[in-house]
């Protein structure tokens, strides 16, 4: 996703980010690498490994290497710390747009994942392919990587020209604001409503609070940056507008690369503790898979067939629920 990036380079160029911003960018790229290796270090060594957990992982890469990039970019776009070979600053705000737009991805699909999970939940326990998420990770590296490629060759190697480059823009645009962010408005949508229906019952399950704030969080603080990359750029604006909007981007899509890390620590945190809890602790807990439980599949069978013969087809049609599990205890 850098089709905006060969074109912004002559902005960039003329409108130098003020060193106040480029500071504060770089004090929450500091703080937000810190909390996302922390978050790499502790899924890759020393949490036991569900769906989610790898999509976090990933992300959590994706929020180390975008929030690397911005600093490093803002950094050498300053006179004071140059002249920089113009490649080198190429090549970081290159992997930025590619870890944005992985992000994007990655967010997007863990939250269309949970909602399958919540809409199909028998389905979702013994039907759901075992390497889904790894799967669906690596397609989406994948993706990120052939759109950056594609971006590369249409706005940078044929620069010449700028029909090609806009019209890629305007792919993206639809990738990003067609799908993907309706993707997660849609499921995020259906897990809130999922959450003030279980809430009301007990307490709902964390991965629920971490999928529902991290969505929101994105779609505050992060999607503005795409909103200049995309579309204001294209737009007969003042120039000082367009620098002013794109400066308090970066900063917002900072604060969320930097946010996430403490929003699996608060959520996973156990307010009736007293007692200091390693972070490690946190993060499972927060990113725990905890998926339907046997009586919320009765009731679910119940409902579409009639509770009259509930059991008899449930252990006639799905023998794994009583045999896993044995009978339904009340939750």
């Amino acid at each position: 996703m850098m089709t905006i990036a060969a074109t912004t380079n002559s902005t960039e160029g003329e409108n130098v980010t003020p060193l106040g911003i480029v500071t504060i960018i770089v004090l929450l790229s500091l703080c937000g690498l810190a909390g996302n290796g922390t978050i790499v270090w502790f899924l890759k060594f020393g949490v036991k490994k569900n769906p989610y957990s790898i999509y976090i992982f990933n992300l959590a890469m994706a929020d180390f290497l975008f929030l690397l990039c911005m600093a490093l970019s803002n950094v050498l776009n300053r006179p004071e710390f140059g002249p920089w070979s113009q490649t080198i600053s190429e090549a970081f705000k290159r992997i930025t747009y590619l870890a944005y737009t992985l992000g994007l991805s990655l967010l997007a699909a863990i939250s269309t994942q949970r909602c399958l999970s919540v809409l199909f939940p028998i389905w979702y326990r013994y039907h759901r392919p075992q390497q889904l998420s790894p799967l669906v990770c690596a397609v989406l590296w994948l993706l990120a990587i052939l759109e950056n490629l594609v971006a590369i060759y249409f706005c940078v190697i044929q620069k010449e020209t700028k029909n090609p480059c806009q019209k890629v823009d305007l792919f993206f645009v639809f990738l990003i604001f067609g799908v993907f962010t309706p993707m997660m408005c849609v499921s995020g949508l259906i897990l809130f409503i999922k959450v003030r229906r279980v809430s009301s019952k007990r307490r709902p399950a964390r991965l629920y609070i971490t999928i529902l704030v991290t969505i929101l969080v994105f779609l505050i603080c992060a999607l503005p940056l795409a909103i200049h990359w995309f579309i204001l750029f294209w737009l007969n604006m003042s120039k000082r507008l367009k620098m002013i909007f794109y400066d308090v981007a970066k900063i917002f899509s900072c604060v969320n690369s930097t946010a996430n890390p403490i929003i699996y620590f608060m959520v996973g945190s156990q307010r009736d503790k007293r007692v200091h809890e390693p972070l490690r602790v946190r993060l499972a807990r927060a990113l725990g898979d905890e998926e339907t439980s046997p009586t919320e599949m009765m009731e679910l069978r119940s409902d579409r067939h009639g509770a009259q013969d509930g059991d008899e087809d449930t252990n006639e049609k799905f023998p794994g629920v009583t045999a896993r599990y044995g009978d339904p205890q009340p939750i």
